[in-house]
């Protein structure tokens, strides 16, 4: 419905240049996670199923959550990040603590215990974890576009 008063709340997560890793893919690949989880909050707020929300936002973000540590991780691999191991232990674990949440999530039929979670998470996990490794990639690249580094 157009002028529908819910059209007007704020977004649930608000991106900030600061969390930005200059990275372009992972950048953006970041926005749409947060992107998810605005959705994720316009359809709760707009009062749609619980088990329907949570079923669609679920597996759309455990999908692209899936796809971005790929990238991520292939990023890190390539690059000789040290401590790649340890950021690795944290994507296995955030996919573990989904798992847990969205049990409680149905047998409660209350999406919005996940909804805070995954705010949470992700937003510390972009903004303090991710941040860790920008000095590194933008190290790689910048020798790589130099030729301090040959391409095997």
């Amino acid at each position: 419905m157009i002028g529908d008063k819910r059209m007007d709340r704020p977004l649930f997560i608000k991106w900030n240049e600061r969390s930005d890793t200059g990275v372009d893919l992972i950048d953006e690949q970041h926005k749409g996670i947060v992107s998810i989880i605005n959705t994720f909050y316009y359809l709760m707020i707009a009062g749609a199923d619980n088990k329907m929300l949570y079923s669609c936002i679920s597996d759309t973000m455990k999908n692209y959550s899936r796809v971005h540590f790929i990238t991520e991780e292939g990023f890190l691999k390539e690059a000789g990040y040290a401590d790649i191991e340890r950021h690795q232990s944290l994507h296995r674990k955030l996919a573990f603590q989904i798992e847990e949440i969205e049990l409680l999530t149905v047998v409660n039929n209350d999406a919005s215990r996940l909804l805070e979670f995954l705010k949470k998470w992700w937003l510390e996990h972009i903004n303090e974890e991710d941040q860790l490794y920008t000095r590194h990639l933008h190290d790689y690249i910048k020798a790589m576009n130099t030729g301090g580094i040959r391409e095997q």
